[in-house]
């Protein structure tokens, strides 16, 4: 018996061990059609809008990665809430509808003046403040997790964990995706939490049977 169950699969190691982490990498980014970065210096915001676990934070990191510019999150602690938001031809802001209307409205007005780009991660629609200021705005909506999505994913993390040469013969099916959808609530990282379950079930029943 392999002294690591997932070898008994053809696995390094789970596929979806620290997703959890992954949300905030862009590893964890799905294609949704817009794969493209808005352009640095267009006097304008752009919002991507989701619940919590869509995707916002990883969209973000993926477009910043196209284009450079400076990060900044919001966390959900009242006093820590209180920050100056960087700007810059391009800047991202994440969870941006914590902060204080006061400072966020000042930040806008900063970008306003420097004719940058600036797109925010929220749960809310917060454009009505961008164009008060005079900002070009767009909005993206992400649509919530899907089963064909969800499938397609999980078949990437396996063939990232698959050892050379080796075939693993987990493959989630439409069945257990759709259970797993439900379950997640539309929540990416709880998808997450569940097939990390679901993959460490199999592996440890098969490398008992062997």
């Amino acid at each position: 018996m392999a002294t690591n169950p997932y070898q008994a699969i053809g696995l390094r190691h789970n596929p979806f061990i620290g997703t959890e982490q992954l949300a905030q990498m862009v590893a964890f980014w799905l294609d949704r059609g817009y794969s493209e970065a808005p352009l640095p210096g267009g006097n304008q915001f752009v919002q991507i809008l989701g619940e919590k676990g869509f995707g916002k934070t990883a969209h973000l990191h993926y477009w910043r990665s196209q284009t450079g510019g400076d990060y900044c999150y919001v966390p959900p602690n009242y006093l820590q809430r209180w920050q100056w938001l960087k700007t810059g031809a391009i800047a991202y802001w994440d969870e941006v509808d914590r902060l204080p209307l006061g400072l966020f409205l000042w930040g806008l007005l900063r970008v306003r003046f420097r004719r940058g780009t600036v797109v925010v991660g929220s749960h809310v629609d917060i454009s009505f403040w961008a164009k008060l200021v005079g900002l070009k705005t767009t909005t993206i909506q992400l649509p919530s997790l899907d089963i064909p999505t969800l499938q397609a994913w999980a078949a990437f993390k396996i063939a990232a964990a698959t050892i050379p040469d080796q075939t693993c013969p987990l493959i989630l099916s439409p069945e257990k995706a759709a259970e797993i959808v439900t379950q997640s609530q539309g929540s990416w990282r709880r998808a997450a939490d569940y097939l990390h379950i679901w993959a460490a079930a199999i592996a440890f029943s098969n490398s008992q049977q062997n």
